[in-house]
């Protein structure tokens, strides 16, 4: 006796393969191009910031501090200090820098008070300009002194020479620049360039 073929089996068997294999598409396929803009994305961010240029405020050791000119008028007399950045990277000053009075055997006689347009200074140093120093570029602050005695005073103190602090910095440096302290000493902000004003 003869069987027959099952055709519907058959059928039923290659409809399951049918369907098995539209769920594994569906399920298990992934676009590769999804993935793509992530990566390509990654990669620029990181190169950004690890090139971002990062500039310090200038160190004593990167400065060459020196007296420039001297002037005087109406009793004020005024001496210029010079900053010269002499390294080779560029640095930055902000605001005032600190400044002594010394006596001839280097005592500090007096600290000068902040001035802008010889006023005294009450605001926020975040009003003041920022000068980026290049290398050998210079900035400047004005010292100013004054000559004319105070109340029954006959005379003033000299002062022998400054003791100058850059600005934002730990060490002082000797400046040999002598200045009459009847009224005290005033010190400017530092400025670009050599005249010690905006």
């Amino acid at each position: 006796m003869k069987h027959k073929p099952s055709h519907p089996s058959r059928l039923v068997t290659f409809a399951a393969l049918v369907v098995m294999a539209l769920i594994l598409t569906a399920c298990g396929g992934t676009n590769p191009s999804a993935t793509s803009p992530t990566t390509s994305t990654t990669a620029p961010r990181s190169t950004t910031s690890s090139t971002v240029p990062t500039v310090s405020n200038c160190s004593t050791g990167q400065l060459q501090v020196t007296a420039g000119e001297g002037s005087g008028a109406a009793g004020t007399i005024s001496q210029v200090v010079l900053f010269e950045n002499v390294s080779t990277t560029t640095c930055l000053l902000h605001a005032f820098p600190g400044v002594a009075g010394l006596d001839s055997s280097g005592n500090q006689l007096a600290q000068a008070t902040r001035v802008v347009n010889l006023a005294p200074f009450t605001g926020s140093t975040a009003s003041l300009p920022t000068v980026q120093l290049p290398p050998a570029s210079t900035a400047s602050a004005t010292v100013f002194g004054s000559d004319v005695p105070v109340g029954a005073a006959t005379s003033c103190v000299t002062y022998a020479a400054l003791l100058v602090t850059p600005p934002n910095a730990f060490q002082s440096v000797r400046v040999d620049a002598s200045l009459p302290g009847c009224a005290g000493l005033k010190v400017g902000p530092v400025y670009a360039g050599t005249t010690g004003m905006a």
